[in-house]
C-alpha cells in the first residue's frame, strides 16, 4: 500500500529544494552583474583619483547606505508583509506613500548627519560639510532609501527583472558619469560620491515607467495616504531595527577607518572589501534562498538547515582558497600600490564569509521562530563587540588589526550562536507558521550598490500581527495569523 503522506513529504522536500536553488541562482546571478560592475566603477575611480580621495568616496557610500536603511523606517518590511494582501487602489497608494516617506526621511537623515560630520572637523569627513556637499550627500541618501523599497516592492509584485534592470542602469550611468566627471577635472572623494548620486537618479527615472503595481480594481487617482504607513508600521518596526543592527557594523567599519586611521587607509580597506564582497555573494544567496522557500514553517526551516550550513560554509571556504592565490592580480586592477597595501587586508576580509554563514542562520531560525527580541538583543551585542573590536585592532595594526580583529570578533558569535542553532535542529521547533500572509523577499543591501563593498543580504518578510488592526480599503480585514511569521536578514 502506498504511504501518501511519506509521498508527500518526499515530493515537498524535493519541490522546497529545488525553489532554494531556483532562488540562489537568481541571486548569484543579479549579484554577479552589478558586483563586476561595481568593481569597474571603483577600479577606474582608483585610477582616475588618489587614494586618499577613494578611501572618502568608500566612507560616504557606505555611510549613506547605513543612513538610507535607517531613512526605510521598516517600509520595506511593511510592504513585503501587506502587498499580497492589499487589493484595488489602495495597492497604489500603499508603495507611493512608502516611497516618498522613505525618500524624504532619508535624505533628512542624510543631510544631519553631513552637516554634524563637516562640523567636526574630521580630516577624512570633512567635505561632507559643504553646502554643495550636504546637498549631494542628503539627495544620495534619499535616493538610497527609497529605492531600497522600491527594489523590495517590484519583488513583491513579481517584477523582479526591474530590480535587476534598475540596478544595472545605475552600475553603468555611474561608470559613465564617474569617467565624465574625471575629464572635467573633478576626481575628489565626493565627486565619485556625486557619480553614485547620478546613477541612481537616472535608473530611478528610466526605470520607474516601467514599475507597475497589479491592482484589480478601480484605479485610485490619490497620489500618497501617510495614514496607511502611520497605520501599519508598527508591525515591521522591531524587524526594521533587528536588520539595522545586522547592517551596521560593516557599513560603519569604512568610518571608523576614516575616523581613526587615515582617509589613504580606507582607500585601500574600501577596496579590499569591495572584491571581498564576491566571497559572501553564494552564502548570502542561498541563506536567503532558504527563508523564502520555507513558507514561514520552523520546521523545514531547520531541516534545510543541515544541508545549507555546510553548503554555505564550504562555498565561503572554496572562495577564499581561490581568492588567496588570485588577490594580487585582482588588485593590480586598481593600481600597483593597492595589490601591494591592500593584500593582507583582502585575505583577512575574506575569512569572514565562514562567521557570516553561521550568524545569518541564527537570525533566520529566530525570526521564523518569531523570536525577534532575542535576536535583537543577540545583534546588538554583537554589533557592539564587533565595532569596538575594529576600533581596538586599528589602533594595534592599521587596518590589517582593524580587519583581524573584527573577524575574531565575528568567530567568537560564530561559536555562540551555533551553539543555539544545534540546539533548535536537534530539537526541532516548537512552532510553525501557517497561512499566506508571509512573504520572502530579497532586500539585498550592498555596501557599495553595484555593487562592489560586501553585501549584508536581507530577505525581508514578515507577517501580520496577531491583534486586530483597520483593514485597508479595498481589501477584506486580515485574520488572526500564528506568532511564527518570516523574516529574515
Amino acid at each position: 500500500m502506498l504511504d501518501t503522506g511519506r509521498l508527500r513529504n518526499r515530493i515537498d522536500l524535493h519541490s522546497g529544494a529545488r525553489k532554494v536553488a531556483v532562488i540562489s541562482a537568481s541571486l548569484v546571478g543579479t549579484q554577479a552583474v552589478t558586483s563586476l560592475l561595481g568593481l569597474v566603477y571603483w577600479a577606474l575611480a582608483a585610477r582616475q583619483s588618489s587614494v586618499a580621495a577613494v578611501g572618502i568616496a568608500g566612507a560616504a557610500v557606505s555611510l549613506m547606505l547605513l543612513l538610507g536603511s535607517v531613512g526605510m523606517l521598516g517600509l520595506g518590511t511593511l510592504l513585503i508583509a501587506e502587498l499580497p494582501k492589499t487589493r484595488g487602489g489602495s495597492r497604489r497608494r500603499l508603495v507611493r506613500s512608502a516611497l516618498v516617506v522613505s525618500g524624504l526621511a532619508s535624505a533628512l537623515i542624510g543631510a544631519v548627519v553631513a552637516v554634524g560630520l563637516g562640523a567636526t572637523g574630521s580630516a577624512s569627513l570633512a567635505s561632507l560639510g559643504s553646502p554643495f556637499n550636504v546637498v549631494d550627500f542628503a539627495v544620495g541618501t534619499g535616493l538610497t532609501g527609497l529605492t531600497m523599497v522600491l527594489d523590495q516592492a517590484v519583488l513583491v509584485v513579481g517584477r523582479s527583472n526591474v530590480q535587476l534592470e534598475r540596478n544595472t542602469v545605475a552600475s553603468v550611468v555611474k561608470i559613465g558619469a564617474l569617467a565624465l566627471l574625471a575629464v572635467a577635472g573633478h576626481t575628489a572623494g565626493m565627486d565619485i560620491f556625486l557619480a553614485w548620486t547620478i546613477g541612481n537618479l537616472v535608473s530611478l527615472v528610466l526605470v520607474a515607467a516601467r514599475f507597475r503595481v497589479r491592482t484589480d480594481g478601480p484605479r485610485d487617482r490619490r497620489l500618497i495616504d501617510l495614514r496607511i504607513v502611520r497605520g501599519l508600521a508598527r508591525s515591521a518596526a522591531s524587524h526594521h531595527a533587528l536588520n539595522l543592527m545586522l547592517q551596521a557594523p560593516i557599513l560603519l567599519l569604512s568610518v571608523v577607518v576614516a575616523l581613526v586611521l587615515t582617509a589613504e587607509d580606507n582607500g585601500y580597506f574600501s577596496t579590499a572589501r569591495s572584491i571581498a564582497g564576491f566571497v559572501f555573494v553564494l552564502p548570502f544567496s542561498v541563506t536567503i534562498a532558504l527563508f523564502a522557500a520555507a513558507g514561514g514553517r520552523a520546521d523545514e526551516l531547520t531541516a534545510r538547515m543541515k544541508f545549507t550550513i555546510p553548503f554555505g560554509l564550504a562555498a565561503s571556504l572554496a572562495a577564499d582558497v581561490v581568492l588567496f592565490p588570485l588577490g594580487p592580480t585582482v588588485l593590480a586592477a586598481f593600481g600597483h600600490s593597492y595589490s601591494v597595501e591592500a593584500l593582507t587586508t583582502l585575505r583577512v576580509l575574506a575569512l569572514a564569509g565562514l562567521p557570516f554563514v553561521i550568524k545569518d542562520h541564527f537570525v533566520a531560525l529566530r525570526r521564523v521562530q518569531n523570536r525577534t527580541g532575542n535576536a535583537a538583543v543577540a545583534a546588538l551585542g554583537g554589533a557592539v563587540f564587533e565595532l569596538a573590536s575594529a576600533v581596538v585592532g586599528a589602533k594595534v595594526d592599521g587596518t590589517v588589526g582593524l580587519c583581524a580583529f573584527w573577524v575574531g570578533a565575528l568567530a567568537v558569535e560564530a561559536v555562540v550562536l551555533g551553539v543555539a542553532i544545534r540546539r533548535s535542529v536537534r530539537g526541532g521547533s516548537s512552532g510553525q507558521a501557517s497561512g499566506g500572509v508571509s512573504a520572502g523577499v530579497t532586500e539585498v543591501l550592498v555596501s557599495s550598490g553595484p555593487e562592489a563593498i560586501p553585501a549584508t543580504a536581507s530577505v525581508a518578510g514578515a507577517g501580520a500581527a496577531t491583534t486586530a488592526r483597520r483593514p485597508l480599503p479595498g481589501r477584506p480585514r486580515p485574520l488572526p495569523v500564528p506568532r511564527e511569521t518570516v523574516m529574515a536578514r
